[in-house]
Order: structure tokens, then C-alpha cells, then sequence
């Protein structure tokens, strides 16, 4: 029996997410470190131009305090651009850290390589909310194309060694999702993933591929009328040094507002942020930065969950 959507982004829900977030981000995204140990065909990292480092402890403590202080429900992705279980105790600590806060959505999205038995007690018990792990293969070869450096089987293992370890220590968090892009290579493989994942306890997520900002794949340009961007009007995404950028695509820092070292996430939010939601909002996209007027991947920022 095929299985059914748990959730699709229906009209309704669609304008929920392109309308401004209002006082403060409804997500924000913070390189704890923009390091990664795979070198993805669809992703931007390996282009990547900017510094690699790490967020240092001090800075991550005013951030997730001011996030605490503003809106403890503000869900907080524990990386931007880069494979935070390189960070092993660090990571368990800051997530630790941001709970004991009384932050209620602490999420990580990974690539599973790291994510052994050590890893993974350290999530469950640091109390991590969720954790995305991009797969979205379900064969050695066409993970070998899509995931370059990572081993396929060692991923499953991986991940299904999450689960049962949830089981054995009766855990109800980290809820476990197992992420499927939608490429050419991996179109035939779609609908056993999906069988195979979630039979084991898994949530199963189909999203579209994105072009990041046109650095990856072509410009696309369907047939649909401009809409304002989610990750413009909700997000707000934080480099390892402190630099806020435009936008969750925006892997190069090709645009910064500010910096969080100096200022308040919440005034570079209201501030030239403000402006640039404030452009998708009317419309006037022929004046947003040239990074973001030109993107189409505001088509793309939508997903359905199994």
C-alpha cells in the first residue's frame, strides 16, 4: 500500500510561509562550522570561496541567549552550510546549551557519515529535537553520484542504528527524517525509499532540487507568477564568523547585513533584511540584490513529508 503524505504545502500553507515573519526570524541558521567532509554534485559547498572555520562558544552562547530572550519557539538549525557532527562534543554541548535555554526546536541536518553510536547517544541525550539526514539515493551507484566521498551502506547503518537506539533507550527525540532531493539519477529509486524508510520508524521527506541560486544547475524559470521567497521572509542565516547573509542559498555570503559580533540579531532582522522582505512583499523585484533577483530557487522552498 502506497504510503500518504503526512503533510503537503497546500495554498494556504504556501502564504503562511512567504509572509514576513514579523519582529524576529521564524528560523535561523547558524554555521556552527562550514566545514564538510563530502563534496555533494548538487550542492554549493564545493564551490565554496568563503573561509572555513567555527563558531566560537562565546558567540554561539549571545546568539542562542538573544533567540532565548526574543521567541524561545524560534526554530534553530544547528548548521547553515557545512557538517556539524564534525564538531562531535562541541556540537553535543551547544545543543545541550540551547535546550537548557528552554529553546523548543533545535534540529540538525547532516549527512549521516558521522553518525555513529557515540554521535548518536550524544544527540539523544543533548536533546535534540530533530535531525534531516540527506540520502536520496537508495543504491551504492546512484548515492555514489550524488553523495561524492560518502559510503551508502555505512549511512543506512547509520541511521537505522539512530533508530533503534531511540527504541532501546525508549526516546522520544531526536524525531529521525531521512531526506530525498529530487534529481534526474534518482527518480526510479523514489518510491522505495520511501516504502523502506518508513517502515522503520523514519519520516520520509521529497523535496525539490535547488539550483543555489543558479551556481549549480541552469536557471529555471517556470511558467508561474513571482511569489516572495520562504527563506527571505522567515530566515535568517549566520556564518561561523558572525556575518548575517541573505538567505539560506547564499552559501558564499554574496550579500551580508550585518554582524551578530556587533549587533542584535534582531536589529540587522529589522534592518536591511526589513528592506529586502519588504521588496519581495511588494513585488519589486527588479530592485533586490543582484544574487537575489536573479534566482529562481524561491520556486523550490517547499516540500512534502511521508
Amino acid at each position: 500500500m502506497a504510503t500518504k503524505p503526512k503533510q503537503c504545502n497546500a495554498a494556504s500553507k504556501d502564504k503562511e510561509r512567504t509572509e514576513d515573519a514579523g519582529i524576529f526570524p521564524k528560523v535561523v541558521l547558524l554555521d556552527t562550522t562550514n566545514f564538510c567532509n563530502l563534496k555533494c554534485s548538487m550542492c554549493g559547498h564545493r564551490l565554496m570561496t568563503r573561509e572555513k572555520g567555527r563558531m566560537s562558544m562565546p558567540l554561539f552562547r549571545k546568539i542562542i541567549d538573544e533567540i532565548a530572550e526574543v521567541d524561545k519557539s524560534t526554530r534553530v538549525w544547528m548548521v547553515f552550510f557545512g557538517e556539524a557532527l564534525i564538531l562531535r562534543y562541541q556540537l553535543y554541548w551547544e545543543i545541550l546549551y540551547a535546550k537548557r535555554k528552554g529553546l523548543t526546536d533545535v534540529v540538525l541536518n547532516s549527512n549521516g557519515c558521522l553518525l555513529d553510536e557515540e554521535s548518536s547517544r550524544g544527540l539523544i541525550e543533548s536533546g535534540l529535537d530533530a535531525i534531516y539526514v540527506g540520502i536520496d539515493a537508495f543504491c551504492q551507484e546512484t548515492y555514489d553520484k550524488l553523495r561524492v566521498g560518502g559510503d551508502y551502506n555505512k549511512v543506512v547503518a547509520n541511521v537505522n542504528g539512530l533508530l533503534e537506539l531511540k527504541r532501546k533507550l525508549k526516546a522520544d527525540k531526536p524525531e529521525v527524517f531521512v531526506q530525498f532531493v529530487e534529481l534526474g539519477d534518482n527518480e526510479k529509486e523514489k518510491d522505495d525509499f520511501k516504502k523502506y524508510w518508513t517502515e522503520r520508524g523514519a519520516t520520509v521527506k521529497i523535496r525539490p532540487k535547488i539550483t543555489w541560486a543558479g551556481t549549480v544547475e541552469p536557471w529555471k524559470v517556470k511558467s508561474i507568477p513571482r511569489h516572495p521567497c520562504f527563506w527571505a521572509m522567515r530566515t535568517c542565516n549566520i556564518c561561523w564568523d558572525g556575518r548575517v547573509v541573505l538567505c539560506s542559498v547564499d552559501y558564499d555570503a554574496k550579500f551580508v547585513a550585518g554582524d551578530v559580533k556587533k549587533d542584535l540579531i534582531q536589529s540587522i532582522w529589522l534592518g536591511s533584511l526589513k528592506k529586502i522582505r519588504e521588496m519581495h512583499q511588494n513585488g519589486d523585484y527588479k530592485s533586490l540584490p543582484d544574487f537575489c533577483r536573479d534566482c529562481t530557487d524561491w520556486q523550490m522552498a517547499r516540500a512534502v513529508y511521508y
